[in-house]
């Protein structure tokens, strides 16, 4: 459906396996929490950034929010000097956190050569169709009323795509925060077969439009992108994992405090630190920024960051590991 599913799934696959690695101590069948943060459209940043902390089931919701709460009280950008104990949380040697953030030069205009209008709305009806064929097949999977709200959101955003006040750089934030979400829960799911993933997100305009029909998007990309790497892995003669781990979407509120501000504070420390990479250089702009990446990124083997790229006329992704001078 979307041809930079594929392309994500085998750029993460270094990161898959050590996830695996680092999360084995966790038994199949648990619930985990994904949080993402995103730093887009900022023209004072050369990147644009989708960050996804994976955050394991050592502890309640509640204890892990007090805790950055006193660790970090201040989200990246309203804080001067970075909190110890965020950073501690982040590349903690116990395995409780692992991050995938996915990076683009803002200014080479990558989605808008690879994913044009026309491709979007195309997607709108393939996306209700397969929708409609998991129903058939699948009925216990989801009630008639919540696929009848899903298709109804889809239309929503196919009419937008269809009109003249289109924001057509919003949209193809939207396909691509649900692919790389997709991809994400799919990595998750592959090296620890989760029963539950509950994606947390920060409040932002991609989430928030025509009812957070990005969450549908994704629920669609994750099912597709899935299959194929199953058939895949299939075909290699590899086995395959056969339950996929149910979604859980937390809505944000439109104003007002965010019930799980503290969580979103992890992925936003990510988010805004590779926003201002200059990645020729390594330069940044504030030293705060620096701290995080030679305390987070640098050398790390649980932050990963994948570098999307334009290559061959399509859409490139690649594993980029950002090491120190010593």
């Amino acid at each position: 459906m979307l041809p930079m599913l594929p392309v994500l799934m085998q750029a993460t696959k270094t990161a898959r396996a050590t996830m695996a690695e680092w999360f084995e101590c966790y038994p199949p069948g648990y619930p985990w929490t994904v949080a993402s943060d995103y730093c887009i459209g900022d023209v004072n940043k050369p990147n644009d950034v989708f960050s996804f902390v994976i955050i394991a089931p050592h502890d309640t919701a509640d204890n892990i929010c007090a805790y950055i709460a006193g660790a970090a009280p201040k989200d990246l950008k309203n804080t001067k000097n970075i909190p110890l104990g965020l950073v501690q949380y982040l590349t903690c040697e116990v395995p409780v956190t692992f991050s995938i953030s996915f990076v683009l030069k803002r200014d080479e205009g990558l989605l808008r050569a690879h994913l044009d209008v026309e491709n979007m709305l195309e997607l709108v009806p393939i996306a209700i169709a397969y929708l409609e064929h998991r129903l058939e097949q699948y009925p216990a999977e989801r009630t008639v009323e919540v696929h009848e709200r899903t298709v109804k959101r889809l239309k929503a955003f196919g009419r937008e795509l269809a009109s003249k006040n289109l924001n057509a750089k919003l949209a193809r934030q939207m396909h691509l925060a649900a692919a790389a979400s997709a991809t994400v829960f799919n990595n998750l799911n592959f090296a620890r077969q989760p029963k539950v993933i509950r994606w947390i997100s920060d409040r932002d305009a991609l989430i928030a439009r025509h009812d957070a029909v990005v969450y549908d998007l994704t629920y669609v990309y994750y099912m597709l992108q899935a299959q194929e790497y199953a058939m895949g892995e299939l075909e290699a003669g590899r086995p395959v994992t056969t339950t996929l781990a149910d979604l859980g979407f937390e809505i944000p509120e439109q104003t007002g405090k965010h019930l799980y501000d503290e969580i979103i504070r992890l992925p936003d420390y990510l988010a805004g630190t590779l926003a201002d990479l200059n990645s020729e250089t390594m330069a940044m702009s504030r030293e705060k920024f620096d701290v995080v990446l030679n305390s987070v990124f640098i050398n790390s083997k649980t932050n990963w960051v994948i570098q999307l790229l334009s290559g061959e006329g399509r859409i490139t992704a690649r594993s980029a590991l950002l090491r120190g001078w010593n």
